[in-house]
């Protein structure tokens, strides 16, 4: 589903693995193939879920919610463009024309964003650099730590 925002820009939807150490020592210059077998999980017929779940679970850890919600809402508390409710975090900076909204989950983190330099990249990369981003709708994939994020002052 793209979504539309009051600036016309269309909403990117990217979801962010934990990938296990591992793993990423395995794929760290072969991310095509790490970002199919998440495409596979993420298409993954009704049926197949459970094997899916297996393999999910064997290539990723799960996230520690409080842990990564202290961090973000330690970082932006006092900012007027911020706001957290529920796992939810949302950077709405209109000076930089940024929506961009982070859900936490166990298993991954989802982000919706109308920018290319979405500021919660830059937070993610520092908090764990081996964070696996992956936008299947426009099969779009890296690891956190290769992209190449502005650094914006919010």
């Amino acid at each position: 589903m793209i979504r539309y925002t009051n600036y016309g820009d269309y909403m990117k939807e990217y979801y962010v693995f934990d990938i296990k150490r591992e793993f990423v020592k395995l794929y760290e210059n072969k991310a095509s193939d790490l970002f199919y077998i998440f495409n596979r999980i993420y298409y993954m017929k009704e049926i197949d879920k459970m094997y899916g779940y297996n393999l999910f679970e064997q290539m990723s850890n799960f996230f520690d919610k409080k842990k990564i919600n202290e961090y973000l809402y330690d970082k932006y508390k006092d900012k007027i463009m911020y706001s957290y409710s529920d796992n939810e975090h949302i950077i709405n900076n209109l000076f930089l024309n940024e929506i961009s909204i982070l859900k936490v989950k166990s298993s991954n983190i989802r982000i919706e964003t109308n920018s290319d330099e979405c500021t919660f990249l830059e937070d993610l990369k520092n908090y764990n650099p081996n964070l696996f981003v992956c936008n299947f709708k426009e099969q779009e994939y890296f690891f956190v730590r290769n992209k190449k994020i502005e650094n914006k002052t919010i």
